[in-house]
C-alpha cells in the first residue's frame, strides 16, 4: 500500500468514506452529510491529506491541521478516514504512523486528538501503542447514533 497527497480525482471516494462515518454516528461528531465540492473546500483548508490506496481505492486517509491558533499552533490534530472494506486489517496503524512522521516534518511539537470516543477500542489501542497518553475525559461528551451518551478522551503525544 503506498501513502500519496490526495489528488482532485479521489475527491468522491473521500467523501463517501467520511459521509459513511458520518452516518455510522460512531466516532466523528458531525452529523451533517457533505457533497463533494464542499468537502473538497473543507479539505483546502487542511496542512495535508494524504490517502493510502490499494490501486484506484482509497483503503483510508488522513487530514492534518492545527489544533488551534497563534501560540497553541505547533499542536497537530488529525482524523483518521478508513475505508470500511479494509478496516481490521492493520491499515489504520499505517495511516497513524504515516500521519505522525508527516506531523514532525511539518515542525509541529504535539499531536492532540480532542474527542475519541471511548468505545472506539480498536483506535484507542493503537494510539496508545504509539505512546499517546490520555490526558482527559470528557464525561458523557459524545452522544452515539442510538442516543446514548458516551465519555470521549483527549489523547496528546509529543513529537
Amino acid at each position: 500500500m503506498k501513502i500519496t497527497n490526495y489528488q482532485a480525482q479521489d475527491i468522491d471516494q473521500l467523501t463517501a468514506i467520511w459521509n459513511t462515518i458520518l452516518s455510522d454516528g460512531m466516532a466523528f461528531p458531525g452529523e451533517d452529510l457533505y457533497d463533494s465540492q464542499s468537502f473538497a473546500d473543507y479539505l483546502a483548508d487542511q496542512d495535508v491529506v494524504n490517502v493510502m490506496r490499494d490501486g484506484q481505492e482509497i483503503v483510508g486517509y488522513y487530514l492534518i491541521h492545527p489544533n488551534n491558533i497563534g501560540r497553541c499552533s505547533h499542536v497537530a490534530n488529525a482524523s483518521y478516514c478508513m475505508n470500511p472494506a479494509f478496516r481490521g486489517q492493520g491499515h489504520f496503524r499505517q495511516l497513524v504512523a504515516h500521519s505522525l512522521a508527516t506531523a514532525r516534518n511539518l515542525g509541529y511539537r504535539g499531536m492532540q486528538y480532542n474527542a475519541v470516543v471511548s468505545n472506539n477500542y480498536a483506535a484507542l489501542r493503537t494510539y496508545t501503542q504509539l505512546g499517546f497518553t490520555i490526558v482527559g475525559t470528557i464525561p458523557g461528551g459524545f452522544r452515539i447514533k442510538d442516543g446514548t451518551y458516551v465519555d470521549m478522551y483527549i489523547l496528546y503525544l509529543d513529537l
